[in-house]
């Protein structure tokens, strides 16, 4: 199997990468649990090995809409997939770090050998980065510009009487596409009710919207009448999945487990 292998910038500094997305299709996993491993390892963290090895990054899915990724080093993919078992996840890393190690010895040999060289290197270096740069900020504006465009055109041509009918059902909690924690239906028949619960649910639905790429709607409520959050019903599904995979997830608060 041909392993991949290309430069990409982490940390601002462009090193032989891969991407999360090779990792699940060559391991044979789902790519949400390849993000959750590579969050376990962000989010235990303590001495910057995250940032350096680890770049956010995003990929447009064939229903064209950005999602997200993670592009990593030899280092951080060595650590990544270290639990990862099997005769034959282990021929895919022992595959992977041989193609890092061809890749770094390239880029050895080609390494500048005087300081004329090394300053030239660094000048393309620097431009290339700075075109980098231009490109990501002009694709930000044109998609802003694309949403702002989308939006209008929606808001002009959307029925008053509709768009009334989904916010209200959205503000109770009951639309098709957003719900507040408190009206998820199957909520309390997996936790017991209390502030810390719904506290701690609100900010793992917020997480995972954020790794999902899913907006999270404000409601109001007669409570709240500045709004509360309210979650994509797919980020929904997904936290329910990840509950049933993982026993021990917020374990303090589930029924029957509970201390």
């Amino acid at each position: 199997m041909n392993i991949e292998i290309a430069l990409k910038i982490i940390n601002g500094k462009e090193i032989p990468a891969v991407t999360s997305l090779q990792v699940a299709e060559h391991f044979g996993k789902e790519h949400r649990n390849v993000l959750a491993d590579i969050r376990k390892i962000l989010d235990t963290d303590e001495d910057g090995f995250g940032a350096l090895n680890f770049q956010r990054s995003s990929y447009l899915s064939e229903q064209n809409k950005e999602m997200p990724m993670y592009v990593m080093s030899k280092d951080g993919f060595v650590l990544l997939v270290m639990g990862y078992t099997g005769a034959e996840a282990m021929r895919m890393k022992k595959s992977y770090i041989a193609r890092f190690n061809e890749m770094e010895k390239a880029l050895q040999a080609n390494a500048p050998t005087s300081l004329p060289e090394a300053l030239r290197a660094y000048a393309n270096i620097l431009e290339e980065n700075e075109l980098i740069r231009r490109q990501r900020d002009e694709a930000v504006r044109t998609k802003a510009w694309i949403s702002d465009k989308k939006t209008a055109t929606a808001m002009a041509t959307a029925s008053v009487a509709v768009r009334k009918v989904n916010a209200l059902e959205d503000e109770l909690g009951r639309g098709k596409r957003y719900k507040s924690v408190k009206a998820i239906p199957w909520l309390l028949t997996e936790f017991i009710e209390s502030r810390g619960m719904y506290s701690i649910v609100g900010k793992t639905l917020k997480r995972m919207s954020t790794d999902l790429g899913y907006s999270i709607e404000k409601i109001a409520t007669p409570e709240y009448p500045e709004g509360i959050n309210a979650y994509h019903v797919d980020v929904i599904a997904a936290f329910r999945s990840e509950l049933a995979q993982n026993p021990g997830m917020l374990d303090r608060y589930r029924k029957g487990r509970a201390a």
